[in-house]
């Protein structure tokens, strides 16, 4: 046995914060930025997500007989998470690297499903608030239309529209997803009807986000997502969660003034916005007005190749 290691890309959410996690269609997108991961033969410490996702491959297909390293500076800044699914891309990698030790060739379709199947579940036994669009996208890569109605999740590969720029923002400030997801759950329960109107609302841009990406119909991405902004603000005022906080509210408002749109890119509360803008100019002058402002644009490159071996 030749022991093999793995890597796995970042995502960033384009569209299906929360909507996602009541069955509605998102739009996600694999980043250049990847965590890797490699074998050793002295013992190591790995994430709690890490750990869940080796024993299951290693039930799938063999033990591996060394222990597994990490690095996902790729995803951080100054040590600080990104927002960009570091844990759901080590887990895919974890996935993928014994995959790739037993033989298993990560470029065959039914090897990926059952890496995905894996990552999936090793990640939702540490995070099962989670939907699995960021396994998803570590897995697959490209840009992907995903949904999930219980266990059954369906993914299909789209194209970006023809001149569609999309561009990330670090607010400097990470976010804990598990917080703002409580609060949500809490209006779920202290009031139905209003949680019930937030989610049909979310549901419904989120399906008009992915049609019009679909469709290739760039000016219509912008006004989604535009819309799907002020519908997580109205969320996060009705669950009384930060969810766009003022930094995330400020980088739309330089979007808006270049003849782009933002939203947050995940739960919010701080972490990264994204934008969107069909004139590389006003891409440009977005990013310099950011940093500008103490916001820090993040250099990716849009639709990585899912897990490899390396």
């Amino acid at each position: 046995m030749t022991p093999v290691g793995a890597s796995a890309p970042g995502k960033a959410l384009l569209c299906g914060e929360y909507a996602v996690l009541e069955g509605a269609p998102a739009v996600v997108a694999a980043v250049g930025r990847r965590v890797s991961v490699a074998w050793r033969e002295d013992q190591t410490t790995v994430p709690p997500e890490v750990e869940a996702t080796l024993q299951l491959a290693q039930a799938e297909v063999g033990q591996v007989p060394w222990s597994l390293t990490l690095d996902v500076s790729d995803l951080e800044q100054d040590r600080i998470k990104l927002g960009l699914g570091s844990s759901a891309a080590a887990a895919t990698a974890t996935a993928g690297a014994v995959f790739a030790t037993h033989g298993r060739d990560l470029g065959d379709p039914k090897t990926l499903q059952r890496v995905f199947t894996c990552a999936l579940l090793g990640h939702a036994s540490i995070a099962p608030q989670g939907s699995g669009v960021d396994v998803a996208a570590s897995t697959f890569g490209g840009f992907l239309r995903f949904a999930r109605a219980g266990d059954n999740v369906e993914t299909r590969t789209l194209q970006p529209p023809s001149g569609l720029l999309i561009r990330l923002v670090w607010t400097g400030r990470p976010a804990r997803t598990s917080q703002l997801v409580d609060k949500v759950r809490a209006l779920h329960s202290d009031d139905p009807r209003g949680y019930r109107e937030s989610m049909d609302r979310l549901s419904d841009l989120s399906d008009r986000f992915a049609s019009a990406f679909e469709a290739g119909d760039g000016a219509e991405v912008l006004a989604g997502a535009a819309a799907y902004a002020d519908a997580m603000r109205a969320l996060g005022e009705a669950a009384g969660a930060p969810i766009v906080d003022a930094q995330l509210r400020r980088v739309a408002e330089i979007a808006r003034r270049f003849s782009g749109s933002a939203k947050p890119c995940g739960a919010g509360g701080g972490d990264v916005a994204i934008a969107f803008f069909r004139a590389p100019n006003s891409a440009k002058r977005f990013e310099v007005a950011c940093k500008g402002e103490g916001l820090h644009p993040i250099d990716v490159s849009w639709g990585a190749t899912g897990v490899q071996a390396r």
